[in-house]
């Protein structure tokens, strides 16, 4: 829950009205429709393009950017979510290997969808950037309760090595999703990595998760959700999305091809 007065004053218990279902719904939403610009709306319009007037390809390509600008809102949700189930989940291991092996399912349904491919090392699907993440802040917790544990020791050494640990630790989660090609790539790392510090101060995770993504504007309106927040779960059907991601991948593969096939010559 929020802790830091601000957070307090600014927000009151009353304000504080999403749960963690409502903010996973919102992101699904947005998910699709961007996925749905980059497969079904770009499809019909590669199909299509000998056909269409300058005013139709202008109209579409306002269509698109304005599905691709919602689709912004999803990630930082994902990963505020993510956060809060590593610090909430009663087995980490299993939530990450959980994680793991929808990343590895999805992966053949998301190269179909959105590279028109079986296997497609140009990108990687989001599960894999959000395993990454987990992972990073599964040895970043490590560490730091090491240096809990030893609190006794003041040494400003142990205290730049407890520091530099994390930041290295952090630096090579962020590298590796770069080298791999995750979706979001080291940015998305970055992010999990902000929301992880800012945990207990819901205001300021906003401020600093949007610095830190500010390199994507359109994701504003995701940021000025998570102070509502009220730190509770909601429906408990949390197992829902890890089958909804690749089936729905899958679904907009075929509809990409169904596409192809009715409205080529």
């Amino acid at each position: 829950m929020v802790k830091n007065k601000v957070d307090q004053g600014i927000f009151q218990k009353k304000c504080r009205f999403l749960t963690g279902s409502m903010l996973k719904w919102i992101a699904v939403v947005t998910m699709l429709v961007d996925h749905l610009a980059i497969v079904a709306l770009k499809g019909y319009a590669n199909a299509q393009i000998a056909n269409l007037t300058r005013e139709q390809m202008e109209r579409w390509n306002m269509t698109y950017r304005c599905m691709r600008h919602i689709g912004r809102i999803s990630f930082p949700l994902f990963a505020f979510l993510l956060v809060e189930g590593f610090y909430y989940t009663k087995n980490r291991k299993q939530y990450a290997w959980r994680l793991l092996l929808f990343a590895l399912l999805s992966e053949v349904p998301y190269d179909l969808a959105i590279y028109g491919k079986v296997w497609d090392f140009r990108g990687q699907n989001v599960m894999f950037s959000l395993f990454l993440g987990l992972t990073v802040l599964s040895v970043v917790e490590r560490i730091r309760k090491w240096t809990w544990k030893r609190r006794g020791d003041r040494s400003v050494i142990r205290q730049l090595m407890t520091l530099f640990l994390q930041i290295f630790t952090i630096s090579a989660g962020a590298a590796l999703a770069y080298l791999c090609r995750f979706d979001y790539t080291y940015k998305g790392i970055a992010l999990v990595s902000v929301f992880y510090y800012f945990h207990s101060y819901r205001v300021s995770a906003a401020i600093a998760g949007f610095c830190a993504f500010s390199w994507n504007p359109y994701s504003l309106p995701a940021f000025l959700l998570l102070p509502f927040y009220n730190g509770r779960r909601g429906q408990n059907r949390q197992k829902w999305f890890y089958f909804f991601y690749p089936l729905h991948l899958l679904a907009l593969y075929v509809v990409m091809r169904a596409i192809d096939f009715f409205c080529l010559p």
